[in-house]
């Protein structure tokens, strides 16, 4: 976020295909993937093995990636300018054997493999302040730099924290560089794919160094195609495909811009500071540019520089402590802040008390006990007498009761006072028998409910007394593509392959299921901002009028959730929601709850509802029939050490829709051959959206609520209108009407010329007829006693 909130943020910037090679391929030549797999690619292909399907090398087996199409190193040679790429892990020159030689999509294109002097840019680098890298941007470096970090800092294989510390290594290194100091230069960090489809696979885009505006945001929507284009553009070099031809440049994030006002402030540990004992400020600093310079008084003659800083005061007074902070900004930008601390000559009264989580406490059940100390000197060590003669050190510690009975809890706490103080406090918990539920016992599939499906193994999902058992624990393992999980599941499901629902084990006409539960503990992993979860129902279905195309893929099934999600400690908003694609089904989620540890909460996921949001979300037919083949409840994330939570009901509710009825009417009421008849169905009853198709009775037929027809012939015939609804099984019903349609009145007129006619000159008529039917046969009486036909 450092990056993104002092440069160039594109954050509508999407990658064009999935897996990672065919981001790479649209970066440099605006292709994508190999050209037997039509269906996900999008903008061009390369000929050749390796699946745009599937992460494969460049000499992967089935032939390698090759083309002697144009790109980009062709483009930047052909006007005179220069270019290098680093591959970590690489051997260097045109080395195809590295592990992520993959993602070197340089090394796909014939005219540079097989040439020495093109090999001969490819360099290798291994760390985080790469030599030969650095040298080169501080020795007068290529117009064109590609750099291509490894798997182990990628974080493809890596947490983002690993990754996030990698680049704040090299980053610096490469913005402080000669090149980036003295010349109009321009940094893009960008990544290969995110969790979802094109054209909204967004992934993180900055655009950084002097060429880049400050403090920059823009939600306009590119991807990789345009990052091509963009160089294109900034070199006047030809575009090569379609794909970057139409793809817009963007110029957006270069030139100037004005950074948000410079504010500061700052936090006092601990609040209450004592004569000779550390002191610890803090500083948070927003707006401007940063990095940010911060500097201290701290009222009694002292200063010092820093975003934290310790400070020890001598003596008991009140002092002013100022902090001033300046940013990068050109004019650089300050601001300041101010704080009165009092400063004691001994440490105020140790007080200590603690809460417990559930509340309500059952055998055999995790509770967790947290302290909460004030007062003293910190740090503070904190012990405990759970009652049934078992202790615990910590400030928070978890503790399972094996009987059902009233315990005093005791707790001591001691800070690092000279001499020492001590404080205690004490509570009541009364254990009770545990709660049961309505889960029954463990049941194979497809009839259900589940038990043991749980990875990795330390998790756990188990059913006892009826109560869903969900315990997850995968601490540092996963990522946004690696989800671990503990749930129960009933029905058929969307993997190996698509599913049918199978007769009997999901209720007939089911509208809603639901189920309460209650966190009993959550210990999040050792770098909490990259952890993960959710707290789910997920239903799957079936679509039984065959597969469905959108965002590249083609399934059958669909796959959607309710849940609780908390993404680095942050509870995902009510209403949220998002599109994945698992690979088998079209995913859709929704945050529908916030619950915290020890809290209960109910979730509940309509059938119908659910169906028509994916659809809707994918952009697929929302009268699309679907049919719920299975159900899944429980956990699912990564990262964090443990995730406990009980299930105690579900209810599976059944709700019979109204009978579908139809109607239909037409206007006019009298109808003609040859006229054009408007036809409105009716329906009511059933599960909306409706269907709706025609028949006309003369082997004419239509779909749609409002079609028009015209009947060609007199006659009788009967109009029939069929309605299908949304309802899972689907309701049907007919209407029907008989019309009757007649010949229009015959009618006849003639004309004569010349208007004025003369004694033994030749007068023309000509009849016309209307009405009736056709063809016509005209006859002639002139008046004068002659006659004539035509």
């Amino acid at each position: 976020t450092g990056l993104a909130n002092a440069w160039s943020l594109s954050q509508g910037y999407s990658a064009v295909d999935h897996p990672s090679e065919p981001n790479y391929l649209a970066l440099v030549s605006g292709l994508a993937g190999d050209c037997s797999n039509s269906s996900p690619n999008i903008g061009g292909c390369l000929s050749g093995g390796g699946d745009s399907t599937t992460d494969s090398g460049p000499t992967a087996p089935g032939g390698s990636y090759s083309s002697n199409s144009v790109n980009l190193v062709d483009r930047v040679e052909s006007v005179g300018l220069t270019w290098d790429a680093y591959y970590e892990g690489s051997s260097g020159g045109c080395d195809q054997s590295f592990g992520t030689a993959y993602h070197a999509s340089l090394l796909f294109m014939n005219d540079i493999v097989s040439s020495s002097n093109r090999c001969s840019h490819i360099h290798s680098f291994s760390t985080s302040t790469p030599a030969n890298l650095l040298t080169e941007l501080n020795g007068g470096g290529a117009n064109l730099i590609w750099i291509n970090p490894d798997n182990s800092h990628n974080m493809h294989d890596n947490s983002i924290s690993s990754g996030d510390t990698y680049m704040s290594t090299l980053i610096p290194h490469i913005l402080g560089s000669t090149e980036f100091t003295t010349t109009k230069a321009a940094l893009f960090v960008t990544f290969d794919e995110g969790n979802n489809s094109y054209p909204s696979d967004y992934v993180y885009t900055i655009l950084a160094g002097p060429a880049a505006k400050l403090a920059y945001k823009s939600t306009a929507l590119y991807d990789h195609y345009s990052l091509l284009a963009t160089l294109e553009k900034n070199w006047g070099l030809p575009c090569i495909v379609s794909t970057d031809c139409n793809a817009t440049p963007m110029t957006e994030f270069f030139g100037t811009t004005t950074p948000p006002p410079l504010s500061t402030s700052f936090t006092v540990s601990p609040i209450t500071p004592l004569v000779n004992a550390p002191v610890t400020f803090t500083t948070t600093s927003s707006g401007g540019v940063s990095p940010y310079s911060i500097s201290w008084n701290f009222g009694d003659g002292a200063s010092g520089t820093g975003s934290s800083i310790v400070h020890t005061f001598t003596s008991a007074q009140t002092f002013t402590v100022t902090e001033k902070v300046t940013d990068s900004s050109s004019p650089p930008q300050t601001a300041t802040s101010s704080s009165t601390v009092t400063v004691l000559g001994t440490p105020p009264p140790l007080s200590t008390g603690f809460t417990f989580l559930p509340t309500t406490l059952s055998t055999n059940s995790l509770v967790t006990f947290t302290a909460v100390t004030t007062g003293g000197t910190a740090p503070y060590t904190i012990t405990w007498n759970f009652g049934d003669g078992s202790t615990g050190t910590g400030t928070i510690v978890s503790h399972t009761y094996t009987t059902a009975q009233s315990f005093t809890v005791a707790e001591t706490a001691k800070d690092s006072s000279s001499p020492q103080q001590t404080a205690t406090s004490s509570q009541t918990v009364t254990v009770l028998l545990p709660l049961t539920g309505n889960f029954g016992n463990c049941s194979n599939l497809p009839q259900g409910w589940s038990c043991g499906n749980a990875i990795p193994s330390t998790s756990s999902a188990t059913i006892v007394n009826g109560v869903l058992e969900t315990r997850q624990s995968n601490p540092g393992q996963g990522n946004d593509t690696i989800y671990y999980y503990a749930t129960t599941q009933k029905g058929a499901f969307p993997w190996s392959p698509c599913q049918a629902p199978v007769s009997g084990v999901i209720p007939t006409g089911l509208s809603s299921v639901s189920a309460n539960f209650t966190v009993l503990s959550y210990n999040p992993g050792s770098s909490p901002s990259s952890d993960r979860y959710h707290i789910y129902i997920a239903l799957y279905y079936w679509l039984p009028n065959g597969p469905v195309s959108a965002g590249g893929s083609t399934y059958q099934c669909l796959d959607s959730q309710v849940r609780v999600e908390n993404v680095g400690g942050i509870f995902g908003a009510i209403g949220s929601a998002a599109t994945y694609n698992p690979g088998d089904s079209f995913g859709w989620d929704q945050v529908t709850l916030q619950t915290s540890l020890g809290q209960s909460g109910t979730l509940t996921a309509n059938v119908a509802q659910q169906c028509q949001d994916d659809l809707a979300a994918w952009g697929l037919p929302t009268n699309t029939p679907c049919e719920l083949a299975g159900i899944e409840i429980g956990t699912e994330g990564f990262q964090f050490q443990e995730l406990d939570v009980n299930w105690y009901n579900v209810k599976l509710m059944t709700t019979a829709s109204p009978a579908l009825t139809a109607g239909l009417s037409f206007t006019p009421s009298s109808l003609l051959t040859g006229q054009t008849v408007s036809f409105t169905g009716t329906a009511s009853g059933g599960t909306t959206p409706y269907a709706y198709s025609w028949s006309f009775g003369d082997g004419a037929t239509a779909t749609g609520q409002n079609p028009s027809h015209a009947y060609s012939s007199a006659g009788i015939y009967t109009v029939t209108l069929t309605v299908t609804d949304a309802s899972s099984p689907q309701q049907k019903a007919i209407a029907s009407k008989t019309v009757t349609v007649t010949i229009p009145a015959l009618a006849a007129s003639f004309t004569f010329t010349p208007s004025s006619p003369q004694v033994n000159s030749l007068i023309t008529f000509t009849g016309s007829g209307a009405g009736g039917v056709t063809p016509y046969a005209y006859s002639w009486m002139f008046g004068d006693g002659q006659t004539a036909s035509g």
